[in-house]
């Protein structure tokens, strides 16, 4: 006995999880992109399987009468949106001030940054610099590359861009001298170029930005958790009409114009019109007033397609739900958008723009089906076989098991204590892709 109680005196204690806080360019009660919505299930995650975590959101002045805290573990820092350069994503010193006070107070030792917009590359810089402070990145789209809203999208002729570089940005903006871009680059990568990790949602996202210049070394790849994942079984299908649903910002990148396009070559076919539901859910953001034009009018001109309006994410399951597919026409790459893990969390097969983060997210004819980028007629294409119950019934059986933000979190943790002995090494400095003009 004696012996027994000397054994437990000489053990070591297990090592004490560092205190998190996760950081993100907005807050949920102020902006509901995927970004924020992931990184905010990160928080409540890790709080879930017991870590201390802080949940850190920036919050323009102008907007701080809105937001909306669920507890003591929330906080956010104030920005002015006029102070905020957009080309080398630099914010007055004030903003870092802020977060490093947050925490410094909080006793955070560990900072994992999920973006930069609005905090600017300072805070980054900033937060690094704290004695003993560990830092990650968590990448979920491409504005560090790319300078046209972070789209991969080339500025005029709206086509997709395959790569970088200061020529190609240059001709996207000729106001702009192509050493501006080297320099923004180098900007980007000195600010995080050696972070304790990084993790991306999608190997596509890892892979551009292994490009770009990170250390693939210190990458993990985590999927988005989410905060209630949904009961993926529903009954089989009953009844001739399907209905297939939209749900997201109506931006120009979403590609709902092709979904416009699709419900004009529908209305061709009465037969189709009449079993065939379009649903959109969202608000529009950034759209001319053509489009919103074309919108209305096509509302008013096919029965079969609603404008459910916009929707709190809290409802996303039962709206989902109540549709046979989720469609995704986006026009961009996407990474891992999180309306794909809702889809299935919600029992509903995916029909998206085979590119990018979708169609890895999406095996074509797995868990749902392919189209091509802004063909509106192979988009009817997909439709008319998902309208097919023993196709359904396949897609619906190859739906993946969605994680919880409780497993993301466990995953997030294994990344965290991996990262020490890959630290260590010196970070590597990215060449310059071109020679400066």
């Amino acid at each position: 006995m004696i012996f027994a109680d000397r054994q437990r005196q000489n053990r070591a204690p297990a090592p004490r999880a560092p205190k998190v806080a996760v950081i993100s360019h907005s807050h949920p009660s102020l902006s509901k992109g995927g970004a924020e919505i992931s990184a905010y299930a990160l928080f409540r995650g890790l709080r879930e399987i017991g870590v201390d975590a802080i949940y850190v959101g920036a919050c323009a002045s102008t907007t701080r009468h809105r937001l909306a805290f669920a507890d003591e573990h929330e906080f956010a820092v104030f920005h002015d949106a006029e102070r905020y350069d957009h080309f080398y994503h630099l914010a007055p010193r004030s903003v870092a001030d802020q977060l490093v006070a947050i925490l410094a107070r909080e006793g955070v030792e560990l900072a994992n940054f999920h973006h930069f917009y609005h905090l600017g590359l300072g805070a980054l810089r900033a937060v690094k610099a704290m004695p003993g402070m560990r830092t990650f990145l968590t990448i979920h789209e491409f504005l560090a590359i790319c300078h046209n809203h972070g789209q991969m999208i080339t500025r005029q002729a709206r086509i997709l861009c395959e790569g970088a570089s200061n020529e190609s940005c240059g001709t996207c903006f000729p106001e702009l001298m192509r050493t501006q871009f080297a320099m923004r680059r180098e900007t980007m990568l000195d600010s995080f170029g050696d972070f304790d990790g990084f993790v991306s949602p999608s190997r596509f996202l890892a892979e551009r930005f292994r490009a770009f210049g990170l250390d693939m070394a210190r990458m993990s790849v985590i999927e988005n958790g989410l905060l209630a994942p949904g009961t993926p079984d529903r009954p089989l299908k009953q009844g001739k009409t399907w209905t297939f649903g939209f749900f997201g910002q109506i931006n120009p990148f979403k590609g709902v114009d092709v979904l416009l396009d699709a419900a004009d070559l529908i209305a061709e076919d009465k037969a189709l019109s009449a079993t065939v539901r379009l649903r959109i859910h969202g608000n529009l953001i950034g759209q001319t007033p053509e489009f919103t034009e074309r919108f209305e009018a096509s509302l008013k001109r096919h029965p079969f397609l609603t404008y459910a309006g916009a929707y709190d994410n809290r409802s996303v399951h039962r709206l989902m739900s109540e549709c046979d597919y989720v469609v995704i026409p986006s026009k961009w790459w996407e990474n891992s958008p999180v309306v794909i893990q809702e889809a299935y969390g919600a029992g509903a097969p995916v029909i998206c723009t085979g590119i990018g983060g979708m169609a890895e997210k999406v095996p074509d004819g797995v868990s749902g089906l392919h189209f091509r980028l802004g063909d509106a007629a192979d988009l009817l294409r997909a439709m008319r076989l998902a309208a097919d119950p023993r196709n359904a019934a396949v897609l619906r059986a190859g739906l993946p098991p969605v994680i919880t933000a409780a497993e993301m979190a466990r995953q997030y943790c294994a990344a965290f204590a991996r990262a020490p002995a890959l630290a260590r090494a010196p970070a590597r400095r990215a060449p310059v892709l071109e020679a400066a003009e």
